[in-house]
Order: structure tokens, then sequence, then C-alpha cells
């Protein structure tokens, strides 16, 4: 899983993104939660971690990842801007 964040680290570290890959640049130990982690625990793990994003795993792999976005509009009833 890559993040916009990875990118910007890259860049601002003056890499060539043309010449790197994916491996090069991805944090190897990313937080993830699974899709039966609540929106309450995956807030807290996003404010502890101070994380725009969050990658979500399903059957052991990254399935998708929920923004803050994502989950204030889960958590106010509005669903996800996924649904809209």
């Amino acid at each position: 899983f890559i993040s916009e964040f990875d990118v910007l680290r890259a860049l601002e570290a003056g890499r060539d993104l043309s010449k790197l890959t994916a491996q090069d640049i991805m944090v190897r130990e990313r937080i993830a939660v699974t899709a039966e982690t609540t929106i309450e625990e995956a807030v807290k793990t996003m404010e502890e971690r101070h994380l725009h994003n969050l990658p979500v795993k399903k059957d052991g792999r990254v399935a998708y990842s929920v923004t803050r976005h994502d989950l204030l509009r889960a958590w106010i009833g509005l669903g996800t801007s996924g649904e809209d």
C-alpha cells in the first residue's frame, strides 16, 4: 500500500519517481485495520498515529483504505463517500 504521503516524502527527498519502484517508497510496517474494526477504533488509531488514511485488510491483504472523511461520514450516519 502506498499513500500520497509516501510519494510526497520521496519527492521532498529529491528522489526521481520515474526511477523508483513501489517497494522503494512504501512504508514497510504500515498500520492497518480489518473490515471488522469499529469506526471508533479506526478513528482512535488515526488520531494516535496522525494518519489521514488507513488501509483496511481483508483476508490478510489490503483491500481498500478509508480516509478521515469516510469515517466522519460513517460516524454521523451519512455512509461513505463511495456510496453517493
